[in-house]
């Protein structure tokens, strides 16, 4: 099945094949890095398909989501990054009748490794009122949630399916969500659940996955490459080019934390970061990132110079053609 669907992935030949935006990204050899978005909370809340383009008009959304969401976004003010709101669904994995999933990660102070998380089974119409008091940290309503808390800990992968909003998320998305739920979700062993996701961004780089607690994002992944992401089998080297960044931090930032999780290996996932950036302009930055292990064992810093280099040209479903920037490390330097 595996070598099939790599076929599909590869295929970048027909002019009918030439509009999907994701083909022609990799016929332009576009480099992902420094595309992901940084948000300090997400909130996934599972809806039934069929979606809609704006999956908030389908069927099955929660009825009065939108106002409420908008208005408690409203409140916080520009001072706060937005949290982002997605739909989620499963082919192996529902809650009971009348029930909902939500599930919450959010970002703690640096320095950081993972993303902290909390879930929940409520009611349906119960769904807002939890919304609302996790983006409100209202904790004497939580309290009141607690029965409804999903305690066993596994890794998330929300890979983009939603085909109607892009097409390129339904042909190469799809097939990408079932390799991993039909050949890792199954395996109990890897604490592993693969969701299908509505629309993040980034459809050129489908398919396209975010990957929590760790917070990266993915990009034009084939089957052949999932051993390394997800069992971290070989060298991470073999992700480099399909890595979108990490999702704790802005697009210079990525492009100095990828280089570095290049050079140091697995375990840079599991190490302590804290990013700063030194100096920057629109061109260029001077990024810093400090690491650590929990214990302190491990410690030590790098400094990277990154700027903007040339641009591909990219579009296909329905996008009029662009120019897509590039970013090139200059240096870097272990300190």
């Amino acid at each position: 099945m595996a070598d099939t669907r790599n076929e599909q992935y590869d295929q970048i030949s027909g002019e009918v094949e030439k509009n999907y935006c994701s083909l022609i990204s990799r016929q332009s050899n576009e480099d992902p890095i420094g595309s992901a978005s940084s948000h300090e909370r997400y909130v996934f809340v599972e809806v039934p398909t069929p979606w809609e383009y704006k999956v908030e008009e389908s069927k099955h959304y929660p009825q009065g989501l939108v106002e409420a969401w908008s208005s408690a976004v409203k409140k916080e003010g520009t001072g706060q990054k937005p949290p982002r709101l997605l739909s989620i669904t499963s082919d192996r994995i529902q809650a009971p009748a009348g029930f909902r999933r939500i599930i919450y990660y959010s970002r703690t102070t640096f320095p950081l490794a993972y993303f902290e998380k909390r879930e929940y089974l409520v009611l349906e119409e119960q769904v807002i009122e939890l919304i609302l008091s996790l983006l409100n940290q209202n904790n004497e309503k939580l309290h009141q949630f607690e029965a409804n808390q999903v305690t066993e800990e596994y890794r998330d992968l929300f890979i983009c399916t939603h085909g109607s909003h892009d097409r390129c998320c339904g042909k190469f998305g799809y097939p990408m969500y079932q390799e991993i739920d039909e050949k890792y979700a199954s395996n109990p062993s890897l604490s592993l659940r693969a969701w299908r996701t509505s629309h993040f961004g980034g459809h050129r780089h489908a398919p396209t996955i975010i990957d929590l607690p760790e917070g990266r994002y993915w990009a034009q992944l084939r089957p052949d490459l999932l051993p390394a992401l997800i069992e971290r089998k070989g060298e991470a080297t073999q992700l480099a080019r399909h890595y979108r960044g990490w999702g704790a931090i802005t697009a210079f930032e990525q492009v100095a934390e990828r280089e570095i999780f290049m050079k140091e290996g697995w375990s840079w996932i599991g190490y302590q970061k804290q990013s700063t950036i030194l100096e920057a302009d629109e061109m260029k930055a001077t990024i810093r990132i400090d690491y650590s292990t929990t214990d302190q064992a491990t410690s030590g810093a790098y400094e990277a110079e990154i700027q903007i280099g040339d641009t591909v040209t990219v579009g296909g479903c329905g996008l009029e053609s662009f120019e897509a920037r590039q970013f090139v490390v200059k240096s870097l330097v272990k300190v």
